[in-house]
């Protein structure tokens, strides 16, 4: 399975979390072809693999947009 830019967008979507432009050119690059070993074989990696590594590497983000300012009540 390879990751696409309408899959990258719907999995952002239901995790709630928005990451920069860079960060996904990173991850359709690297999750968007096919891998190959040290072997030379090609790795195909499966959904639940990308979603993985996904979340991962989105969860500082997700960890931001809960940050709570502090406020007073007058």
């Amino acid at each position: 399975m390879l990751l696409t830019r309408k899959m990258l967008n719907t999995i952002l979507r239901n995790y709630r979390v928005q990451i920069p432009a860079e960060l996904k050119n990173e991850l359709l690059e690297k999750y968007g072809n096919l891998a190959i070993n040290e072997d030379g074989r090609v790795t195909e990696y499966s959904e639940q693999d990308i979603c993985e590594q996904l979340r991962k590497r989105v969860r500082p983000y997700q960890d931001a947009d809960k940050e709570v300012k502090h406020f007073t009540l007058t």
